[in-house]
């Protein structure tokens, strides 16, 4: 099993943006461990080929199969497709961890969606992940799920909550696709940026370790009915990795080599992890106040990424679009932030709409291509015309993600961002607003925050250091 390199071709690479005279080679491997099934575990490890310059454009073919269902009509969801498969992501050089970030689907799709509009998402990445989220406006003026622009059709009329689809199907490891998830979104952004010279290791060993999701409705939707945590799991024995490596002249790596032993290598990089809270809220209209602390460690931070996320025993089994990849929405929203001891605010914000303006200024001034619906559902919810598609109301404020931003504008990994020599202070309030689409009185939630913080890759002749 592998994927269609055909169609990667196709699309072209873009990690490489000034041309290098040198060989383009793809290499695939299959892993080295697999453990799945014991022990709850559910992981696959490979050992990256360490040939030129790593780039951007490698990558993890995987495929979803049927375990206790025979339907086939199922398939990956529409907001981050196959990538939600994936729990965790570790990279390790020389025993020594580069990246570890965990759920990071819930950090790309903010990220994909302020560089990208819907169609663009639907264009270029469909091929790899199968996400395909399109909304539109119907003939009222109401917001709603584009059908006529995804794989779905209704084979039935839409209030009997009924649809088919005519690709991407999950069915045996004959039949089904094989999706291909980068790299750079799991957590190893710093590839686009620069290419990663594997070849200065040498001897040393560089581990990609991935941990898979065995609950099945956290990326895939039953397109009717409901579907159970283990009707359906990821095809272990054929992982494989597909990595894409820029070859270097045999002398100018001889070079380079040798310079280690008087200069190391240094890498610097923005690397991303996650920091963990829990939220409940009360009854609607009841205000709830939390006061969240994370410890940067006097780190460099860039950027702070929060996401209210459904906890595991509240994960639906006859979600339609989005699966489990949700930024719920829980209220009508106030935000205080205190760095280093200073509010980054003169006051609370509690304009919804600038709530959603931190998101543009964190992600370089591009605007998230959600629509309303999909962000908020607050007290101005009453005011505006609410569609009763039953599709919108499966991904109705399921996508609220709210980014801040630390960057000083001076640019570059070093110097770029704030040291933060205190804990940070999240001050965040919410006020439900409703019960159902989505349920946000008396419900628990994970919060995630992905801090994203400064790095030094140092590869000498003898060693490797990983420092912030």
């Amino acid at each position: 099993m592998s994927y269609n390199l055909n169609e990667f071709l196709q699309l072209g690479m873009d990690s490489e943006s000034v041309p290098v005279n040198s060989l383009v080679m793809n290499t695939i491997r299959t892993p080295v461990d697999v453990q799945s099934g014991r022990s709850g575990l559910s992981k696959v490890t490979f050992k990256v080929p360490k040939n030129g310059l790593l780039t951007a454009d490698s990558m993890v073919s995987l495929q979803f199969i049927q375990k206790n269902s025979t339907s086939s009509n199922v398939t990956p969801n529409f907001i981050s497709g196959a990538l939600g498969c994936i729990e965790r992501a570790r990279l390790v050089i020389d025993n020594k961890v580069l990246t570890d970030l965990e759920r990071p689907s819930l950090l790309e799709i903010p990220k994909t969606y302020s560089r990208k509009t819907q169609n663009e998402v639907a264009e270029f990445e469909y091929k790899f992940l199968g996400n395909q989220f399109q909304t539109g406006v119907n003939e009222t003026g109401e917001e709603e799920f584009d059908v006529e622009k995804t794989r779905y059709f209704n084979t039935n009329t839409p209030a009997n909550d009924v649809q088919n689809v005519v690709r991407y199907r999950v069915a045996d490891d004959n039949t089904s696709r094989v999706y291909g998830i980068h790299l750079k979104n799991l957590g190893m952004e710093f590839l686009e940026q620069d290419s990663l010279p594997v070849f200065l290791l040498g001897s040393r060993e560089m581990v990609l370790e991935l941990f898979f999701y065995k609950d099945c409705r956290e990326y895939l939707v039953p397109t009717s009915g409901t579907m159970a945590a283990d009707d359906y799991e990821l095809n272990y024995p054929n992982v494989e990795l597909v990595t894409t490596h820029v070859q270097l002249p045999d002398e100018v790596q001889s070079e380079q080599l040798s310079m280690l032993r008087s200069k190391p290598f240094m890498y610097p990089l923005l690397d991303n992890y996650l920091v963990k809270g829990t939220l409940t809220t009360g009854a609607i209209g009841a205000k709830t106040s939390r006061i969240f602390r994370v410890n940067a460690q006097n780190r460099e931070v860039h950027k702070l990424l929060m996401v209210n996320s459904e906890i595991s025993t509240n994960i639906d089994s006859n979600q339609r679009v989005v699966a489990n990849q949700k930024a719920v929405a829980t209220g009508t929203i106030e935000l205080q932030i205190k760095s280093n001891g200073l509010n980054m605010y003169e006051r609370p914000i509690t304009n919804q709409s600038i709530i959603y303006q931190q998101s543009t200024y964190a992600h370089n001034g591009m605007a998230l291509k959600f629509p309303y619906g999909a962000f908020h559902v607050n007290s101005r919810n009453s005011q505006i015309p609410q569609s009763t598609q039953h599709l919108y109301l499966k991904y109705k404020g399921t996508q609220q993600y709210l980014a801040i931003d630390f960057s000083n504008g001076n640019g570059g990994v070093y110097g770029g961002g704030s040291v933060q020599k205190q804990a940070m202070e999240i001050e965040y309030s919410t006020t439900p607003q409703v019960g159902v689409s989505p349920p946000q009185a008396n419900r628990q939630f994970d919060v995630n925050f992905y801090l994203t913080v400064s790095k030094m890759l140092t590869i000498g002749a003898n060693k490797v250091e990983i420092s912030f």
